[in-house]
């Protein structure tokens, strides 16, 4: 059996046990979440219901746009302890297991490239020093915003291309 394509926003419901029959619109935008349910039974068929869909979904759209990249890139995660988005401490894993003198520590700067993959640039702490390998990796990030253009695409992060092995 042929495996649909998504749409953007819309999934098909089809519960037995509840009678429910629809299509389910839901699209989140600067932490709202717009939802809405168009029923077959209600819109009077299977394809009325999602031309319905598809114009609400598109109203929503229009009317609260993506975030740039930029803005979505400089979103502060929980779990973010250096104070600068992108910007983390890190041990070199072959040096994890080593005594702590020996352990070898960089400050990283990362960011999402227009293709979808990660850039990641180390500065040593051993080689420039604790506070200097920090504002290195701050710079690096800040330089690296500043370049960045376009809309956040939800969908890339998921869909990432695979490269053939040659």
């Amino acid at each position: 059996m042929k495996k649909a394509t998504p749409i953007y926003g819309i999934t098909r419901v089809d519960n037995e046990t509840s009678r429910t029959h629809g299509w389910l619109v839901t699209i989140q935008r600067r932490g709202i979440i717009h939802r809405r349910q168009f029923s077959d039974g209600v819109f009077g068929s299977k394809t009325k219901a999602l031309a319905a869909a598809k114009a609400f979904r598109d109203s929503v759209v229009a009317a609260n746009p993506p975030l740039s990249r930029r803005e979505h890139a400089e979103i502060r995660k929980k779990n973010n302890k250096s104070g600068v988005v992108g910007v983390c401490r890190y041990c070199a894993s072959e040096t994890r297991d080593k005594p702590p003198k020996e352990r070898r520590w960089f400050w990283v700067a990362s960011w999402v490239l227009p293709d979808g993959r990660a850039k990641r640039v180390k500065f040593s702490v051993n080689k420039y020093g604790e506070e200097p390998a920090f504002k290195m990796a701050t710079k690096a990030r800040r330089a690296a915003m500043k370049q960045m253009e376009g809309d956040f695409d939800p969908g890339a992060t998921r869909c990432k291309k695979r490269m053939s092995r040659g």
